[in-house]
Protein backbone atom coordinates (compact mmCIF):
# COMPACT_ATOMS: atom_id res chain seq x y z
CA UNK A 1 0.00 0.00 0.00
CA UNK A 2 1.28 3.47 -0.89
CA UNK A 3 1.30 5.13 2.55
CA UNK A 4 2.86 8.28 1.14
CA UNK A 5 -0.12 8.66 -1.20
CA UNK A 6 -2.58 8.05 1.65
CA UNK A 7 -0.87 10.72 3.77
CA UNK A 8 -1.19 13.28 1.00
CA UNK A 9 -4.87 12.37 0.51
CA UNK A 10 -5.44 13.05 4.20
CA UNK A 11 -3.57 16.34 3.90
CA UNK A 12 -5.58 17.48 0.89
CA UNK A 13 -8.86 16.43 2.51
CA UNK A 14 -7.99 18.28 5.69
CA UNK A 15 -7.15 21.47 3.84
CA UNK A 16 -10.27 21.26 1.66
CA UNK A 17 -12.43 20.98 4.77
CA UNK A 18 -10.58 23.87 6.39
CA UNK A 19 -11.02 26.03 3.30
CA UNK A 20 -14.72 25.06 2.99
CA UNK A 21 -15.43 26.08 6.57
CA UNK A 22 -13.58 29.34 6.15
CA UNK A 23 -15.39 30.06 2.87
CA UNK A 24 -18.72 29.34 4.54
CA UNK A 25 -17.82 31.73 7.31
CA UNK A 26 -16.84 34.39 4.79
CA UNK A 27 -20.03 33.83 2.79
CA UNK A 28 -22.20 34.16 5.87
CA UNK A 29 -20.34 37.28 6.85
CA UNK A 30 -20.56 38.89 3.41
CA UNK A 31 -24.25 38.02 3.22
CA UNK A 32 -25.10 40.20 6.19
CA UNK A 33 -26.82 43.54 5.63
CA UNK A 34 -25.09 46.90 5.88
CA UNK A 35 -26.92 47.45 9.15
CA UNK A 36 -25.51 44.25 10.62
CA UNK A 37 -22.01 45.17 9.42
CA UNK A 38 -22.36 48.54 11.07
CA UNK A 39 -23.45 46.88 14.30
CA UNK A 40 -20.47 44.54 14.10
CA UNK A 41 -18.12 47.51 13.73
CA UNK A 42 -19.80 49.20 16.67
CA UNK A 43 -19.42 46.00 18.68
CA UNK A 44 -15.69 45.84 17.89
CA UNK A 45 -15.30 49.46 18.96
CA UNK A 46 -17.10 48.69 22.22
CA UNK A 47 -14.83 45.70 22.89
CA UNK A 48 -11.72 47.80 22.24
CA UNK A 49 -13.00 50.28 24.84
CA UNK A 50 -13.62 47.42 27.27
CA UNK A 51 -10.05 46.24 26.79
CA UNK A 52 -8.69 49.67 27.62
CA UNK A 53 -11.03 49.87 30.63
CA UNK A 54 -9.47 46.58 31.80
CA UNK A 55 -6.08 48.32 31.68
CA UNK A 56 -4.90 46.43 28.62
CA UNK A 57 -2.57 48.82 26.82
CA UNK A 58 -1.81 48.65 23.09
CA UNK A 59 -1.35 50.80 20.03
CA UNK A 60 -4.36 51.25 17.74
CA UNK A 61 -4.58 47.91 15.87
CA UNK A 62 -5.00 47.84 12.11
CA UNK A 63 -8.45 47.01 10.70
CA UNK A 64 -6.92 45.95 7.37
CA UNK A 65 -7.10 42.31 6.32
CA UNK A 66 -4.00 40.61 4.96
CA UNK A 67 -3.27 37.61 2.76
CA UNK A 68 -1.37 34.38 3.14
CA UNK A 69 -0.86 30.84 1.89
CA UNK A 70 -1.12 27.33 3.15
CA UNK A 71 2.46 26.18 2.70
CA UNK A 72 3.97 22.72 2.92
CA UNK A 73 7.48 21.60 3.74
CA UNK A 74 9.16 18.21 3.86
CA UNK A 75 10.09 16.48 7.11
CA UNK A 76 13.30 14.78 6.12
CA UNK A 77 16.89 14.48 7.24
CA UNK A 78 18.36 16.21 4.18
CA UNK A 79 20.12 18.78 6.36
CA UNK A 80 21.87 15.95 8.22
CA UNK A 81 23.97 15.03 5.21
CA UNK A 82 25.36 18.57 5.06
CA UNK A 83 26.67 18.71 8.62
CA UNK A 84 30.14 17.55 7.60
CA UNK A 85 30.58 20.77 5.61
CA UNK A 86 30.50 22.85 8.80
CA UNK A 87 33.77 23.82 10.44
CA UNK A 88 35.07 25.03 13.84
CA UNK A 89 32.19 23.53 15.76
CA UNK A 90 30.79 20.35 17.25
CA UNK A 91 27.38 19.73 15.74
CA UNK A 92 24.77 17.03 16.23
CA UNK A 93 21.50 16.16 14.52
CA UNK A 94 18.57 15.92 16.94
CA UNK A 95 15.58 13.59 16.84
CA UNK A 96 13.15 16.44 16.10
CA UNK A 97 15.00 17.32 12.89
CA UNK A 98 16.84 20.36 14.25
CA UNK A 99 20.59 20.63 14.80
CA UNK A 100 22.52 21.80 17.85
CA UNK A 101 26.06 23.12 17.66
CA UNK A 102 28.79 24.36 19.98
CA UNK A 103 31.56 26.53 18.56
CA UNK A 104 35.07 25.28 19.33
CA UNK A 105 36.08 28.91 19.78
CA UNK A 106 33.40 31.26 21.06
CA UNK A 107 32.53 34.29 18.92
CA UNK A 108 33.50 37.31 21.01
CA UNK A 109 32.85 41.02 20.89
CA UNK A 110 29.14 40.70 20.10
CA UNK A 111 27.20 43.89 20.88
CA UNK A 112 24.42 42.69 23.18
CA UNK A 113 22.17 45.55 22.00
CA UNK A 114 22.88 45.06 18.29
CA UNK A 115 24.10 41.46 17.95
CA UNK A 116 23.24 41.36 14.25
CA UNK A 117 26.21 43.63 13.49
CA UNK A 118 28.47 40.64 14.16
CA UNK A 119 26.18 37.68 13.65
CA UNK A 120 24.95 38.65 10.17
CA UNK A 121 28.44 37.78 8.92
CA UNK A 122 28.37 34.47 10.81
CA UNK A 123 24.94 33.51 9.47
CA UNK A 124 25.96 34.23 5.89
CA UNK A 125 29.14 32.17 6.20
CA UNK A 126 28.35 28.77 4.67
CA UNK A 127 31.20 27.12 6.59
CA UNK A 128 29.55 28.09 9.88
CA UNK A 129 25.79 28.04 9.19
CA UNK A 130 23.84 25.92 6.71
CA UNK A 131 21.50 27.81 4.32
CA UNK A 132 22.16 30.99 6.29
CA UNK A 133 21.16 33.35 3.48
CA UNK A 134 17.54 32.27 4.04
CA UNK A 135 17.51 33.73 7.57
CA UNK A 136 17.29 37.29 8.87
CA UNK A 137 17.77 38.80 12.31
CA UNK A 138 14.55 39.01 14.33
CA UNK A 139 14.64 41.55 17.13
CA UNK A 140 11.09 40.67 18.27
CA UNK A 141 11.95 37.10 19.19
CA UNK A 142 15.45 37.86 20.48
CA UNK A 143 16.19 38.42 24.16
CA UNK A 144 19.15 39.34 26.32
CA UNK A 145 20.76 35.90 26.06
CA UNK A 146 19.16 34.48 22.90
CA UNK A 147 19.60 35.94 19.43
CA UNK A 148 17.03 34.69 16.92
CA UNK A 149 17.19 34.58 13.13
CA UNK A 150 14.01 33.54 11.33
CA UNK A 151 13.75 31.73 8.02
CA UNK A 152 11.94 33.61 5.25
CA UNK A 153 9.56 31.66 3.00
CA UNK A 154 7.25 32.81 0.19
CA UNK A 155 5.91 36.12 1.54
CA UNK A 156 6.60 35.79 5.26
CA UNK A 157 8.70 34.55 8.15
CA UNK A 158 8.64 31.35 10.17
CA UNK A 159 7.91 31.94 13.87
CA UNK A 160 8.70 28.39 14.95
CA UNK A 161 11.88 26.71 16.14
CA UNK A 162 11.66 24.50 13.06
CA UNK A 163 12.56 27.54 10.96
CA UNK A 164 14.83 29.50 13.29
CA UNK A 165 18.47 29.86 14.28
CA UNK A 166 18.89 30.58 17.99
CA UNK A 167 22.29 31.75 19.21
CA UNK A 168 23.24 31.52 22.87
CA UNK A 169 24.67 34.89 23.98
CA UNK A 170 26.48 35.42 27.28
CA UNK A 171 26.26 38.64 29.29
CA UNK A 172 29.79 39.61 28.21
CA UNK A 173 29.01 39.31 24.50
CA UNK A 174 30.15 35.80 23.61
CA UNK A 175 28.24 33.39 21.39
CA UNK A 176 29.00 29.83 22.40
CA UNK A 177 26.70 27.92 20.05
CA UNK A 178 23.31 27.70 18.39
CA UNK A 179 20.36 25.55 17.45
CA UNK A 180 18.87 25.54 13.96
CA UNK A 181 15.69 24.36 12.31
CA UNK A 182 15.40 24.50 8.54
CA UNK A 183 12.29 24.03 6.41
CA UNK A 184 13.15 22.27 3.16
CA UNK A 185 11.18 22.07 -0.10
CA UNK A 186 8.75 24.83 0.81
CA UNK A 187 5.76 25.05 -1.55
CA UNK A 188 2.41 26.84 -1.58
CA UNK A 189 -0.64 24.56 -1.61
CA UNK A 190 -3.16 26.98 -3.15
CA UNK A 191 -3.64 30.62 -4.06
CA UNK A 192 -3.47 33.38 -1.47
CA UNK A 193 -6.36 33.60 0.97
CA UNK A 194 -7.56 36.59 2.98
CA UNK A 195 -6.63 36.73 6.65
CA UNK A 196 -8.32 38.47 9.56
CA UNK A 197 -7.07 41.87 10.66
CA UNK A 198 -4.78 42.59 13.58
CA UNK A 199 -7.71 44.25 15.35
CA UNK A 200 -9.94 41.20 14.98
CA UNK A 201 -7.18 38.90 16.25
CA UNK A 202 -6.77 41.02 19.39
CA UNK A 203 -10.51 41.12 19.98
CA UNK A 204 -10.93 37.36 19.67
CA UNK A 205 -7.93 36.76 21.91
CA UNK A 206 -9.55 39.00 24.53
CA UNK A 207 -12.99 37.41 24.16
CA UNK A 208 -11.49 33.97 24.75
CA UNK A 209 -9.91 35.25 27.98
CA UNK A 210 -6.37 34.93 26.64
CA UNK A 211 -5.39 38.45 27.67
CA UNK A 212 -5.49 39.23 31.38
CA UNK A 213 -6.36 42.62 32.86
CA UNK A 214 -3.50 45.04 33.45
CA UNK A 215 -1.50 43.67 30.53
CA UNK A 216 0.53 45.35 27.82
CA UNK A 217 0.56 44.23 24.18
CA UNK A 218 4.25 44.51 23.29
CA UNK A 219 4.04 43.64 19.58
CA UNK A 220 2.00 41.76 17.00
CA UNK A 221 3.18 39.96 13.88
CA UNK A 222 1.54 38.05 11.04
CA UNK A 223 3.88 35.10 10.49
CA UNK A 224 3.83 31.40 9.63
CA UNK A 225 3.55 28.72 12.31
CA UNK A 226 3.16 24.96 12.01
CA UNK A 227 -0.47 23.85 11.74
CA UNK A 228 -0.28 20.09 11.36
CA UNK A 229 2.20 17.44 10.35
CA UNK A 230 2.39 14.14 8.49
CA UNK A 231 5.19 11.61 8.61
CA UNK A 232 7.10 13.25 5.78
CA UNK A 233 5.66 16.76 5.54
CA UNK A 234 4.15 19.61 7.54
CA UNK A 235 1.73 22.43 6.76
CA UNK A 236 2.21 26.00 7.97
CA UNK A 237 -0.41 28.74 8.04
CA UNK A 238 -0.47 32.51 8.62
CA UNK A 239 -0.80 33.14 12.34
CA UNK A 240 -1.17 36.31 14.34
CA UNK A 241 1.59 36.06 16.94
CA UNK A 242 0.86 38.50 19.76
CA UNK A 243 3.39 39.23 22.51
CA UNK A 244 1.88 40.19 25.85
CA UNK A 245 3.42 41.10 29.19
CA UNK A 246 1.39 41.16 32.41
CA UNK A 247 2.03 44.03 34.82
CA UNK A 248 0.89 42.03 37.86
CA UNK A 249 0.23 38.48 39.01
CA UNK A 250 2.31 35.32 38.71
CA UNK A 251 3.44 36.14 35.15
CA UNK A 252 4.30 39.79 35.82
CA UNK A 253 7.10 40.96 33.53
CA UNK A 254 7.21 37.69 31.58
CA UNK A 255 6.80 37.96 27.81
CA UNK A 256 4.26 35.45 26.53
CA UNK A 257 3.39 34.68 22.91
CA UNK A 258 -0.24 34.11 21.94
CA UNK A 259 -1.24 32.55 18.62
CA UNK A 260 -4.37 33.16 16.55
CA UNK A 261 -5.14 31.29 13.32
CA UNK A 262 -5.20 34.16 10.81
CA UNK A 263 -7.59 32.29 8.49
CA UNK A 264 -10.28 31.26 10.96
CA UNK A 265 -9.59 33.24 14.15
CA UNK A 266 -9.23 30.07 16.21
CA UNK A 267 -7.01 30.42 19.26
CA UNK A 268 -3.92 28.21 19.19
CA UNK A 269 -2.46 27.43 22.59
CA UNK A 270 1.04 27.81 21.11
CA UNK A 271 3.05 26.67 18.11
CA UNK A 272 3.20 23.15 19.57
CA UNK A 273 -0.56 22.82 19.14
CA UNK A 274 0.06 20.82 15.98
CA UNK A 275 -2.61 18.54 14.60
CA UNK A 276 -1.66 14.99 13.71
CA UNK A 277 -2.95 13.42 10.51
CA UNK A 278 -3.19 9.69 9.81
CA UNK A 279 -2.00 8.73 13.28
CA UNK A 280 1.49 10.17 12.87
CA UNK A 281 3.03 11.42 16.11
CA UNK A 282 4.67 14.83 16.33
CA UNK A 283 7.23 16.55 18.48
CA UNK A 284 6.01 19.53 20.48
CA UNK A 285 7.55 22.92 19.85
Amino acid sequence: MDFRRIEWLFLVAFIVIDIFLFAAFQRDTSGETDTTSSRSADSDTTIIKEMRADEITFSAPSKKSGEGYYISTTNDASIKSSLTSLSDQTVRYQTDGTIASTFKTAITGVDTKHPDKTLDTVVNNGALILNGTNYFYNSQLSSRNTVVYTQHVTDGQIYSRYGEIRFSLTNDGQVTGYTQGYLASVATLREKTETISERKALIWLYQYNQIANNTKIIWTKLAYTRYFTLKNSSVYIPTWVIAVKANSGNNAGVLQLKHVNAFTGAILTNDSNVKTVSGTSTTSN
